[in-house]
């Protein structure tokens, strides 16, 4: 059964999940009329975050076989949704998880678990360069000054903790460099020319922090 959900800000925007048959990265029928919605919902969609296609694989197979799988599942959606009109720039991450992060933890064929998530990119990744993060003039508006403004409530709330226990470790520098960015990326007038730089410097280093809490892969 398919359904459009929009969830909180913190999460991913999930726009919709299409299911495969086992071994199979097909698109029967079902699929390409989940596929049609989808893209019909994105053309609504006036947002700077790009769409991320992300495929997954049930348990059964070995790792390495379910991670191409996956993004085959994962290339066939994408492909899809350009040729039902959706622009090819407006697709970000094309990628597999394969048989992590499943639905129903079973070792069995379980059809929940074969399936593509198409969502708006929470635009946080690990980044070694802040230049790493897609934004431009264009994405500056209300949306994105929201985010930063959690952005830098959570990076407020991290310093404050760890300097109140004291603890001065790699995590408490990077809450620091986030808290900075993000008070200047706030600030700025939404015109300024260095607004696109420290928003920026908000996520990556944003980023950066969930990682070294251990909250966002590395």
């Amino acid at each position: 059964m398919f359904s459009l959900i929009v969830i909180t800000a913190a999460e991913a925007q999930v726009i919709g999940t299409v299911n495969f048959d086992f071994d199979s990265s097909a698109l029967d029928a079902e699929a390409l009329a989940h596929i049609a919605e989808i893209a019909e919902e994105l053309k609504t969609i006036d947002s700077y975050k790009p769409t991320a296609v992300v495929g997954y694989t049930d348990a059964v197979g070995t790792n390495g076989y379910n991670l191409g799988l996956g993004q085959r599942r994962a290339n066939a959606v994408a492909a899809e949704l350009v040729r039902l009109g959706v622009q090819v720039d407006r697709i970000g991450q094309v990628e597999s998880r394969g048989e992590a992060d499943l639905l129903i933890s079973v070792s069995t064929p379980e059809r929940a678990n074969r399936r593509v998530n198409v969502t708006l990119d929470q635009m946080l990744a690990a980044c070694r360069s802040f230049r790493q993060i897609a934004i431009t003039r264009q994405s500056i508006g209300e949306e994105l000054q929201g985010d930063l403004r959690n952005y830098l409530a959570t990076a407020r709330t991290q310093f404050s903790a760890f300097r109140s226990n004291g603890q001065n470790t790699p995590a408490f520098e990077v809450a620091g460099a986030a808290r900075e960015a993000c008070e200047i990326a706030v600030a700025y007038d939404m015109q300024a020319i260095r607004k696109v730089e420290y928003a920026k410097r908000c996520m990556c280093n944003s980023a950066r922090l969930q990682v070294a809490m251990g909250q966002l892969a590395p």
